[in-house]
């Protein structure tokens, strides 16, 4: 009797020196978020999180696309009465990266479309590559964005661009959008990786603990009053006076030597 072939991963996981790479490995149906690698992000985000090791994060998706969003085969399932569908888990999924408390980087390739889109705004920087394709699909199908899209965009691009995206379902190449600010960098295919490996680590020899306390201001103070927001800067600047970090760097400093910082 002939045995079935494995499984292959969904999810690809490599640690190069502090940086964790997820690669999402569905080439078949350009990554498209399922239960199956809806659940491999949300399992190697969680071990990620507490392992002191892993100082930056890479996101980035092989084949012809980073993320075609949702599945669309699976968002006619039925479920039993308060049983999470697809949306649920793929929100709780967002929420998680958008929290995240170490630096995130998106590696964008190719198809981004629609919660492939909202994947990519999750994160705390993305790199583009020429090839890449952007834009919300979820018009094309009737679908209204529930995991960021029509809330998030806008608060990126101006608003004619972004409901020009939400409101056409069509893809635009990277370098379109590039001015608007959408991506920190749009870069030849070949180089992506190599570009974003050289980021991931310059970001990984700063203090973990500096960074987590520094994303949680930016991220918080976008729903706060200026006044509010300086007032928590203050407070986690006085929490990182008291690490380890803090005082490295500065006897670094006096020592004119590189840090060797320990995320405490």
């Amino acid at each position: 009797m002939s045995e079935s072939p494995p499984k292959h991963a969904v999810l690809n996981s490599r640690l190069l020196g502090h940086t964790l790479w997820l690669t999402m490995n569905q080439p078949e149906n350009l990554n498209a978020l399922g239960f199956d690698l809806v659940a491999a992000l949300q399992e190697a985000l969680a071990s990620a999180a507490t392992n002191n090791d892993i100082r930056v994060l890479v996101l980035s998706g092989t084949g012809r696309g980073f993320c075609a969003g949702a599945d669309l085969k699976t968002m006619n399932g039925e479920y039993a009465p308060g049983e999470p569908d697809v949306l649920d888990r793929i929100v709780d999924l967002f929420a998680v990266l958008r929290d995240f408390p170490k630096p995130v980087i998106a590696a964008v390739n190719g198809i981004t479309a629609a919660g492939g889109l909202e994947l990519m705004l999750c994160c705390d920087l993305i790199y583009a590559a020429r090839s890449a394709r952007v834009g919300d699909a979820h018009c094309n199908y009737g679908i209204v964005p529930g995991g960021g899209g029509a809330a998030i965009l806008p608060r990126i691009l101006p608003a004619p661009i972004a409901k020009y995206l939400l409101f056409t379902g069509e893809l635009l190449a990277a370098e379109t959008l590039a001015p608007y600010g959408l991506f920190n960098e749009v870069v030849d295919d070949e180089q992506l990786l190599h570009r974003v490996a050289g980021v991931a680590d310059i970001i990984a020899a700063k203090s973990p603990i500096g960074l987590t306390r520094t994303k949680q201001v930016a991220n918080q103070s976008l729903d706060k009053t200026a006044a509010d927001a300086i007032l928590h800067e203050r407070l986690m600047a006085r929490d990182q006076f008291r690490s380890h970090d803090y005082r490295e760097g500065l006897q670094a400093f006096l020592e004119k030597r590189t840090p060797q910082f320990k995320g405490y």
